[in-house]
């Protein structure tokens, strides 16, 4: 498989592709990711997993042998890579600076590569196309190009399947999406043969496949016009990289590489390697840091060029077609034995848990899903039957005005979809229909069988997406029957642990969000009542909420509150007006009632147990509302009784400061009693002083207050919590960075070395990555350019001192800063 000898001088290409994704973790409810503890001591997974690999490559650290930044080399410039939608959406909302710098090397990507940049698409929310209708397919290809477009500014060449997950209609989609590309493993091919021989076909299982080109693959129809190219990556490669250890030297991770090329080749040769992105720091930890020297340091040694795939192709067009696997008559992916078993049936295939665990609940799971889709498809398509408009269009286009206000979304239904004129509540009800259509194909996210029990946090994410699809999908006269239904599918997909199935896990984790406007409206009404929402309309989540209240009984026990509180969210397309009674109880036990705001009566003022004892009442107590939501309700009251309980602490310590001061110095260890409100003292005025440093001009008075302080409390040997602290000066320190590198200046640089040596003397828990990361460009540009003037003078004769003493300031605080600054030396 050589081809024709080429005219010019043949190349070593390398692909490094990282598929960065995370599935989806944000309540439906309420649009956001809870605090998860097993991601401590981040608050969810995805704000672990950035920190450890999505930000780190972006801003990867180059050192030297003693442990000093030579550079900051950004990988995303130099790997072919893809984002999750969801995840990418994430990262915009928390991370923008992070998600820019991404977006901004696709386009230097593209810039240096005759057009093509190293972005790719990925299918909308990682479903197993194989194992989908076609028409699912399709809405998930074309939510992935608009995503894409949205935020590249061009349409992607190729894109990323989920668990590289293939057949014949998906490949049949991806031709009529314009796709031109897709990345496979080499185990998904059947056969292969030279393009245009209509020779023998050699299959795979007598000759492994040459994966340093391009392939091509037909239809089945073998129209010379449909066709999609495939890259098929290195298997053994790409899992020394991912479970091996490869990323632990450049040098070795660089031979390796060089290893996989045919010496002597005529032709222009590619090694892929495909794996998860977050393999790259996060599974293997400061894997980043290796990538970088090998993109900056080995591949221009060993002559090996980083491109990605789109350049490739272009230069090399296939030569040669491929034939895929049809394993069941269903297709192949990279991650299952059987073709796609994993996400269908017990194929044995899994990943954690006990060795003896079986998967049998995988079918009846797809199965319960498939018919509960079926019916919100049935009556999303009945809603649109009054219209002469295809819904399926209208869905395919839906993602890209998902978060948009009701006029813009009646804009899109009216002039886009060619829906005629539509009042709110009709505009309120499509999309009520269209959020059902997200959130069952959310559903159906690739994790949620991928693993080796139904009762992980990955199934129960997708059995909430399809709860939350039945509530906004369906009419509320269907919606009992049709969650009856669904549940009692369910029971057939039983856990390997005892007395939990599909149904017990939605009825223990899930089932009480589908009155999740009573609990906002209870949430709303306990702000009220406790104080710490004075307002009358306000925001909770993505809710608006105006609070009218009728009933104020404060003498009694219990104290009772009514409200009547209406809802609206223009995203989900949901109102509701709630009537809600609080009762608020002398052991402080907090209770709610609340039913439907048209079966408010005014006798319910006078009656409050009229209000308790109602038909269609509803019990609710502080332990149903959103965890976020309590611990809003904690924070509140943490903060009001600290303030009390310093004060009162306060007065104790200047009490008896010198009985503890004669205590601390007998070197005897103080009691609990002495040292938790000492503690308490201590961190009280410990966070306050640190506050003060964020104001110029008293850095020596607070310095030595702090220092008499650590002392102090070294004495009594009291520790204090100082992350609060830390975020503090972290925000001044980056205030500080930013206006040094709008005004070079010497005070700067002696302000934000004050801070920095804060931070040193006391061991305050400050980040210094992000620090190091916006002085980067200041060193790379403007210290450059005073060390080239600087240069130009000396050579000149001459010399500038106002010049030299801000440089020499300058490349002292690099140093300060972690930064190897030899190539700075003056002669």
């Amino acid at each position: 498989m050589t081809g024709n000898k080429q005219s010019r001088k043949s190349k070593k290409y390398v692909v490094i592709h990282g598929h960065f994704y995370q599935p989806p973790r944000e309540n439906p409810w309420i649009n956001l990711i809870e605090k998860q503890p097993s991601a401590a001591p981040h608050h969810d997974w995805n704000e672990r997993i950035y920190d450890q690999c999505y930000r780190p490559n972006a801003y990867s650290r180059l050192l030297d042998g003693n442990g000093m930044i030579v550079d900051i080399y950004n990988n995303y410039l130099n790997m072919s890579f893809n984002f999750g939608p969801t995840l990418f959406s994430w990262l915009e909302k928390h991370h923008p600076a992070t998600a820019n710098r991404i977006i901004r090397d696709d386009q230097e990507s593209c810039a240096r590569l005759e057009g093509h940049g190293n972005a790719i698409a990925q299918v909308y929310n990682h479903i197993i196309m194989p194992l989908s209708s076609k028409r699912d397919q399709l809405t998930q290809i074309r939510w992935a190009k608009i995503f894409f477009r949205n935020r590249f500014g061009r349409d992607p060449e190729g894109i990323w399947l989920g668990e590289t997950a293939i057949n014949a209609v998906t490949i049949q989609c991806l031709i009529e999406e314009k796709i031109k590309f897709v990345i496979l493993a080499p185990s998904q091919v059947e056969s292969f043969r030279a393009m245009g021989s209509d020779g023998q076909w050699t299959s795979t299982a007598q000759q492994i496949i040459d994966t340093r080109m391009a392939y091509r693959i037909y239809t089945k129809e073998r129209d010379p016009k449909a066709y999609l190219d495939a890259f098929f990556f290195d298997d053994g490669l790409s899992r020394e990289i991912s479970f091996g250890q490869l990323l632990t030297d450049a040098h070795i991770l660089g031979n390796r590489i060089r290893s996989c090329f045919a010496e002597n080749s005529q032709t222009d040769q590619l090694v892929t390697i495909a794996t998860d992105g977050e393999t790259f720091g996060h599974h293997k930890p400061f894997g980043d840091m290796c990538l970088a020297y090998f993109f900056k340091n080995v591949a221009p040694e060993l002559d090996i060029v980083p491109v990605n795939f789109g350049y490739f192709l272009a230069k090399n067009p296939p030569r040669y077609e491929v034939i895929l696997k049809n394993a069941n008559g269903e297709g192949t992916a990279w991650s299952c034995a059987h073709g796609v078993g994993r996400w269908a049936r017990d194929c044995g295939c899994k990943t954690g848990g006990d060795s003896s665990w079986k998967q049998m609940w995988r079918a009846p799971l797809r199965s319960a899903l498939e018919k509960l889709q079926k019916k919100i498809d049935a009556e999303y398509e009945l809603a649109f039957s009054k219209f002469n408009v295809d819904p399926w269009m209208v869905r395919d286009r839906y993602i890209a005005f998902e978060n948009c206000s009701w006029k813009k979304f009646r804009w899109f239904l009216e002039k886009q979809c060619g829906i005629g004129s539509l009042d709110r509540q009709m505009v309120l009800s499509f999309k009520r229909l269209l959020e059902a259509q997200k959130y069952s194909l959310f559903s159906f996210t690739s994790c949620g069988w991928f693993f080796s029990d139904i009762s992980g946090i990955e199934t129960v994410q997708n059995l909430a997406y399809a709860c939350r699809a039945l509530q906004l999908g369906t009419p509320e006269s269907k919606r009992s029957q049709i969650l009856d239904d669904f549940l009692k599918d369910l029971e057939s997909a039983k856990s390997n642990l005892p007395n939990i199935n599909g149904r017990t896990l939605i009825e223990q984790h899930i089932m009480t969000f589908l009155d999740h406007q009573m609990i906002l409206a209870f949430t709303a009404s306990i702000l009220k009542t406790l104080g710490i929402q004075r307002l009358s309309s306000f925001d909770i989540y993505e809710y608006s909420v105006k609070l009218q209240q009728v009933l104020t009984s404060q003498n009694d026990s219990p104290a009772f509150s009514g409200y009547l509180v209406q809802l609206e969210n223009e995203l989900s397309g949901e109102e509701g007006t709630w009537a809600v009674l609080v009762a608020l109880r002398k052991n402080s036990d907090i209770t709610g009632w609340i039913i439907p705001g048209d079966e408010f009566e005014q006798g319910f003022i006078e009656q409050p147990e009229a209000w308790m004892g109602h038909k269609r009442a509803k019990v609710f107590s502080l332990t149903d509302i959103f965890q976020t939501s309590q611990q809003q309700i904690t924070s509140h009251f943490l903060h009001r009784i600290s303030k009390d309980t310093n004060q009162r602490f306060g007065v104790w310590r200047n009490k008896h400061l010198r009985e503890l001061d004669i205590l601390s110095r007998l070197n005897q260890p103080l009691p609990s009693y002495c040292t938790a409100p000492l503690s308490f003292v201590f961190q009280d005025q410990w966070d306050s002083t640190i506050k003060k440093v964020a104001t110029p001009g008293f850095e020596d008075q607070l310095f030595s207050e702090l220092l008499e302080m650590f002392r102090t409390m070294n004495r009594f040997q009291v520790s204090i919590d100082l992350s609060s602290g830390a975020e503090v000066l972290e925000k001044i320190l980056v205030d500080e960075l930013e206006a040094l590198q709008e005004n070079l200046s010497v005070e700067k640089c002696d302000r934000i070395r004050y801070l920095l040596n804060l931070v040193d003397r006391f061991s305050i828990p400050v980040s210094k990555h992000k620090l190091e990361d916006m002085f980067h460009p200041v060193l790379k540009t403007k210290v450059q350019q005073l060390y080239d003037k600087l240069m130009m003078l000396g050579a000149q004769k001459k010399d500038d001192g106002e010049t030299r003493d801000l440089f020499l300031k300058l490349v002292n605080f690099a140093r300060r800063m972690n930064f190897n600054t030899d190539k700075f030396r003056l002669g």
